[in-house]
């Protein structure tokens, strides 16, 4: 126990993982990138990741993805010595936290565009919570996203998927959503 609390394990599906991760990409300017799922953290490398000494000028990846001084000491050191960023699992359910706050500032969810990559991500996270893989890989170019994922009984699968075509899947189930309320 920690200060008197437990600490916990946390799960959270890839659907909101990736929404969160989507929405520090978004906040750090990268729009081409290559996710890996790694154990339980996310690793994401991208040749448009900002410069390491613009980073530094932060405290921690926090503060230049949200802009707002960490305040607990959740200094978390996402940039990787190999330029990659390494999200792992309190890392991502903190910045859910800070995008759920975020988002019920706005009017609407419904006013955010589909082409956003972190709603383009939730997505896609949808479907691999379906597909339940053992390990994934996204590539996401401008035009194409290519996930690679091996499944628990050790298959590979190779999905290629258009933008547009996620786009799509975004707009049905915001429309699937709708209905439900």
């Amino acid at each position: 126990m920690a200060n008197g609390r437990a600490t916990k394990t946390l799960k959270m599906p890839h659907a909101k993982s990736l929404r969160a991760i989507g929405q520090s990409l978004e906040a750090l300017g990268v729009v081409a990138f290559v996710m890996e799922k790694n154990g339980r953290s996310y690793i994401v490398s991208s040749d448009s990741l900002p410069d390491i000494s613009s980073l530094n000028v932060k405290q921690s990846l926090s503060e230049k993805v949200w802009e707002i001084p960490s305040s607990t000491r959740r200094h978390v050191r996402a940039l990787q010595p190999d330029g990659s960023l390494k999200y792992d699992v309190n890392y991502v359910s903190w910045l859910d936290a800070q995008g759920r706050k975020r988002r019920r500032k706005r009017l609407s969810a419904q006013t955010t565009g589909t082409s956003r990559v972190s709603q383009l991500l939730r997505t896609l996270g949808k479907h691999l919570d379906r597909m339940e893989p053992h390990a994934f890989t996204i590539s996401w170019t401008g035009d194409a996203i290519c996930v690679d994922y091996v499944m628990g009984d050790g298959e590979r699968v190779r999905e290629v998927l258009s933008i547009e075509k996620l786009r799509e899947l975004t707009v049905r189930s915001r429309f699937r959503r709708a209905r439900r309320r």
